[in-house]
């Protein structure tokens, strides 16, 4: 099938029905927006919101030339070809002054950023890309696309998209009734993670759909993208990662837990592996808060995944660690969408830990401890004693206690320490 039937069919079935997502992006700038995450976390429905956006504004479907580069039709495709998506605009908007084209998991044509180079140099064209690989992209336009794009991360659904998904108005009042189901849905979200394409399965569908979303990850963005032979080993690791997860690993203990399996890998190998794993948005690595960039560079990280979904696929039940994971991939969503200049590390003097660091610059902002289980009176006096003690470290004065249903507010040692429920937390904008 030619590069014009799969565009005249797009223009044919016209814009699936999609839903808003909290994440921005310009539509008027003569840079490339540049949109990657991990597989099925909606970066395809988002192309089509901006879309959806553009047809609002009067723009005729036919000027809008969407084209997704695994579409199995187009295989093969080489960079050369390119130049066929710009004559075929024309053919079909003779009077266009700017094209505007949306090109979906574009990483799939070899030598792609040379092509949008030139578009965008003869302000030709608004141009809107996605990638699975952000290693890939953020290469490929470090060298050619310097200067002429905007990369925006696009994570699973947030509570709050995630209750928009399910029809769920949270802006209201909160009888006992909605704050009833509220939390229902809360657990629901805990146990099953975000991807927006199971939001209203069932409960065993949600997990056979993830394990499938796991495994195009392992197959399309791994296996076949890096070139990597020893797929058990690769498995074997995603699977100590994720009954891992929401702790310190260092390459020396992966590594040991990974040998530990039977899977044998060499540390430089498990180091690469694990930064393909990083790379596609699977495995967040969060760092030691330090004054030195560097010294922060070389801690050991806590890591979490991309979504809780994954540790149901193997079966771990931790809730604490959930937890610690959806606020972790909030505060990171919060960053990415919102605030740039924020950054989130953890805080370890070598006594006791505290979850999570905010800070823009030099500035700490904030300290968020994650108590799943206050009534545990001696895990509970070990978590607020670090986190006073960070807070005399860092100078911070915002002190916020994550639980699952405790509200209070307290003195301790003269500061003030906030307890939020998970779910009024995660409802914050």
């Amino acid at each position: 099938m030619s590069l014009e039937e799969v565009v005249v069919e797009f223009h044919e079935l016209g814009i699936p029905e999609t839903k808003e997502r909290e994440l921005e992006v310009p539509t008027n700038m003569d840079l490339a927006v540049v949109l990657y995450g991990l597989r099925r976390v909606g970066k395809t429905h988002f192309l089509y919101n901006i879309m959806k956006k553009l047809l609002e504004q009067g723009l005729p479907i036919r000027r809008l030339f969407y084209i997704n580069f695994e579409d199995e039709r187009l295989s093969g495709l080489k960079a050369d070809d390119l130049s066929r998506v710009v004559e075929l605009y024309y053919k079909l908007n003779p009077d266009a002054d700017v094209m505007y084209l949306f090109l979906d998991e574009v990483q799939e044509v070899e030598g792609w950023e040379r092509f949008v180079r030139r578009l965008l140099e003869g302000k030709r064209a608004k141009v809107f890309l996605t990638g699975s690989s952000s290693r890939l992209l953020s290469r490929e336009m470090a060298t050619s696309l310097r200067g002429r794009s905007l990369s925006f991360q696009l994570f699973p659904l947030s509570f709050r998209e995630f209750l928009s998904f399910k029809g769920f108005d949270y802006s209201g009042p909160l009888t006992e009734a909605r704050r009833g189901r509220l939390k229902g849905l809360l657990e629901e979200y805990i146990r099953y993670g975000g991807f927006p394409g199971i939001v209203d399965y069932p409960g065993l569908m949600k997990i056979r759909t993830v394990q499938e979303y796991l495994d195009l990850v392992i197959y399309r963005d791994l296996i076949e993208r890096y070139g990597i032979e020893k797929t058990g080993a690769m498995k074997a690791l995603i699977r100590v990662l994720v009954k891992n997860f929401a702790r310190k690993l260092s390459m020396r203990k992966l590594n040991g837990l990974l040998a530990s399996t039977g899977a044998k890998l060499s540390r430089p190998t498990t180091s690469e592996y694990f930064s393909y794993l990083e790379d596609v948005g699977f495995v967040i690595p969060i760092r030691k808060y330090h004054p030195s960039e560097v010294e922060s560079l070389r801690s050991t990280p806590k890591l979490y995944l991309a979504d809780v979904g994954f540790a149901s696929v193997f079966g771990v039940e931790d809730i604490g660690y959930r937890v610690e994971n959806i606020v972790a991939t909030e505060l990171l969503r919060r960053k990415h969408y919102h605030d740039p200049l924020l950054e989130v590390h953890y805080w370890d003097d070598g006594r006791g830990e505290v979850d999570f660091v905010v800070s823009r610059g030099f500035n700490v902002t904030e300290l968020i401890q994650v108590s799943y289980d206050v009534e545990d009176s001696t895990t509970m006096n070990r978590e607020l004693k670090a986190l006073i003690r960070a807070a005399d470290s860092l100078g911070a004065e915002k002190l916020t206690v994550v639980t699952w249903d405790h509200d209070d507010v307290l003195t301790i040692d003269g500061k003030t320490v906030d307890f939020v429920p998970l779910w009024r937390w995660l409802l914050k904008t």
